[in-house]
């Protein structure tokens, strides 16, 4: 039997991980165009958005393109949602517009992920560290924040604040570097293969995708349906190892009442 490796910190992705798009406001958005389209479905055609932009990269991005960052297209992931969910070309486009002005005024990863704040909670109880590494526009921390989902993390990377995005491994050698721990002791979680996977692995991190349906991730490569399973599947596959904090070294970050 493998041994397990030792395991001191996850660091997180933001959006599609710790929060995920308002697709109740963007479902409505469509249907109020003129394309009656459910929550659900659209959740379902977010897959088919990921795949999207995965085929995309190289592809230049639209001035002002929100927070998937510019190794792809970020067009090409909500279209993608649309087309699978059979919403029109000439809907699809109008439909586009909507989101990128809602995503530049006031976001579209605005929700907090199903059990995210709680799985939080549990690692912490844990010991070990915990961050955010986040393709945004400087505006991740606070979204995490409005979300309730910031409580537990030490501290978030944003690419915008930074001035590098993921693919790149140089913004997980931030976080680690402030961590201190060294890569093959760290997990990476989040949601897109080109972008998630590719770089965190490029940074000697291990990596476990999000993957709601199952059929997403290639051969190979870790994945759990929901951050529900994320400290099951830590159990499973690491052996942790809690932070030995010094005394009157800051914890991670709470929330002020």
């Amino acid at each position: 039997m493998t041994a397990r490796p030792p395991l001191e910190a996850v660091v997180f992705d933001a959006g599609g991980t710790l929060v995920r798009l308002d697709f109740e406001w963007m479902a409505d958005a469509v249907t109020q165009l003129g394309f009656p389209l459910d929550p659900a479905t659209l959740r379902l055609g977010e897959l088919a958005g990921r795949r999207a932009y995965d085929a995309s990269a190289g592809l230049a991005p639209r001035p002002g393109s929100p927070a998937l960052g510019s190794f792809g297209s970020t067009e090409a992931y909500f279209v993608g949602m649309l087309v699978y969910c059979g919403v029109p070309g000439r809907l699809a486009g109008a439909a586009l517009d909507v989101f990128l002005a809602r995503q530049h005024d006031h976001g579209l990863w605005m929700k907090p992920a199903e059990g995210a704040q709680a799985m939080l909670d549990l690692l912490t109880a844990t010991r070990l560290r915990l961050a955010c590494v986040s393709n945004s526009d400087g505006r991740a921390e606070s979204t995490l924040v409005a979300c309730g989902v910031r409580e537990g993390l030490e501290f978030v990377v944003d690419s915008h604040l930074v001035g590098i995005e993921k693919p790149d491994p140089r913004i997980f050698a931030i976080a680690l570097e402030r961590l201190g721990v060294e890569p093959e002791r760290a997990l990476y979680v989040g949601d897109i293969i080109s972008v998630d996977r590719d770089g965190s692995r490029a940074a000697g991190m291990h990596f476990t995708l999000i993957d709601p349906s199952g059929d997403y991730a290639p051969p190979g490569v870790a994945a759990i349906r929901t951050i529900d399973g994320l400290y099951d599947h830590l159990q499973h596959r690491f052996q942790l190892v809690p932070a030995a904090r010094a005394e009157g070294a800051p914890a991670a970050h709470r929330a002020v009442p």
